[in-house]
């Protein structure tokens, strides 16, 4: 959030006051359901309301519009410098086309590349046909899984810790082997393929700074009816993603179209 704390409080200020007090669920929370569910290729209907902390802090705020939050500047400082170093390395990835995972890195226990972790995947050591570019996808959903899912680099963690606290799972080494043997389902499909879709269709270009938010972002489009922006990263999204259905739920507007658009109530310029 903005180090400037009057814009931050006239910014919380006007979301109490725009906002409803129920928040959807957080990437972690949409992950792990989507485990549970056996990795479905249409999940069950649910309501997605979120049970995370930062929900239960947000409802306070909003039933009580005199609250605000209370930062800690230190940790959002560290978590921020820890999500730009994972980013350098989604871009090297798409760059070079393989990342080395090591001990001297964020992953301890690691010695092997993406592209070693991939060959270990049952159904490409089974033969299934593939390409360059399935191979880059799969690789960049490994690089999220083993980030979000085993490292649990995420805000809200409190549902992945959870997860593998009931499998009794606690190295990261032995989670990254746990989801390569038994749940090779969760690379090719599911929310960690479209954010490898929406990493690798801006991350081609110039440095992205922000490719890890969008991509976060970029898994709520399996739980929306309609998708309105004039974010071109979306609309690139749209350009690759590879189910039909997903494709038509993303409606990208210019700027102007945006702001005439009859549900723009608020001049709401992005998503």
């Amino acid at each position: 959030m903005t180090s400037d704390e009057r814009r931050r409080e006239e910014i919380i200020y006007f979301c109490q006051h725009l906002f409803g007090r129920e928040l959807l669920p957080s990437p972690s929370e949409l992950i792990v359901s989507y485990i549970e569910q056996g990795m479905p290729m249409v999940e069950k209907p649910r309501k997605l309301l979120s049970q995370s902390n930062i929900a239960n802090v947000w409802r306070g705020l909003v039933d009580d519009r005199n609250r605000t939050f209370v930062l800690d500047h230190e940790d959002l400082r560290r978590r921020a410098k820890l999500i730009q170093s994972f980013t350098k390395e989604i871009h090297n990835l798409i760059k070079f086309g393989d990342v080395i995972l090591s001990a001297d890195k964020s992953y301890a226990g690691f010695d092997a590349s993406l592209s070693s972790m991939v060959r270990e995947i049952p159904f490409i050591k089974d033969g299934e046909p593939t390409t360059e570019e399935l191979r880059l996808q799969y690789k960049v959903s490994l690089y999220y899984i083993l980030t979000i899912l085993c490292a649990e680099a995420e805000f809200e963690n409190g549902p992945i810790k959870k997860f593998w606290e009931n499998l009794g799972i606690h190295s990261t080494l032995d989670r990254a082997w746990y989801v390569i043997k038994e749940l090779p389902a969760l690379i090719h499909r599911g929310p960690f393929i479209i954010m490898s879709c929406m990493t690798i269709s801006q991350a081609r270009g110039k440095y992205p700074r922000g490719v890890w938010f969008d991509s976060l972002h970029s898994m709520y489009v399996t739980y929306a009816a309609k998708i309105f922006t004039s974010d071109g990263h979306f609309q690139g999204l749209r350009d690759v993603i590879p189910a039909p259905i997903l494709r038509e739920r993303i409606h990208y507007m210019d700027e102007v179209e945006m702001s005439n658009h009859p549900m723009n109530q608020f001049g709401v310029r992005n998503t």
